[in-house]
């Protein structure tokens, strides 16, 4: 007969990697929402949301939070419409705050009544904050 104590060692490691499988989900679940709410903000040329899912201190490559912000002022001022959507995305966890997401997206874009387009893969950083998921770098 197995002992008591060695039994409820096995249940209680269980849950554990139970409850752990089960944050990864809540986390990428997360993930893929901010960035479906990227695509809805840029699709929108909604600056404010857009603003919104940067890490309030969002530095990478010498762009800061006003770069990217006043980038995206640049893209909807200059274009009538803008449609963006995001596919075949692969996420990695770097640890329990840090996150990648590689993705492809499709950026069309309207002026002068005609419509151009982009398609093209990029890497988003991600870091976990006290309000949630937010984008680090990348853009």
């Amino acid at each position: 007969m197995v002992p008591f104590r060695h039994t409820m060692r096995h249940v209680l490691i269980l849950l554990t990697a139970l409850l752990l499988a089960g944050c990864g989900n809540s986390d990428k679940r997360e993930i893929q929402s901010l960035l479906d709410a990227r695509d809805l903000a840029v699709s929108n040329h909604d600056v404010g949301s857009y603003s919104l899912l940067l890490m309030p201190d969002y530095a990478y490559q010498g762009q800061s939070e006003f770069d990217v912000i006043n980038r995206m002022n640049t893209l909807f001022d200059q274009f009538d419409a803008t449609h963006m959507q995001s596919s075949d995305r692969v996420l990695r966890f770097i640890d329990a705050t840090h996150a990648e997401c590689e993705q492809n997206y499709l950026l069309r874009v309207q002026a002068d009544h005609q419509w151009r387009q982009i398609f093209q893969r990029e890497r988003i950083l991600l870091t976990r904050t006290d309000s949630g998921w937010k984008i680090s770098g990348g853009l």
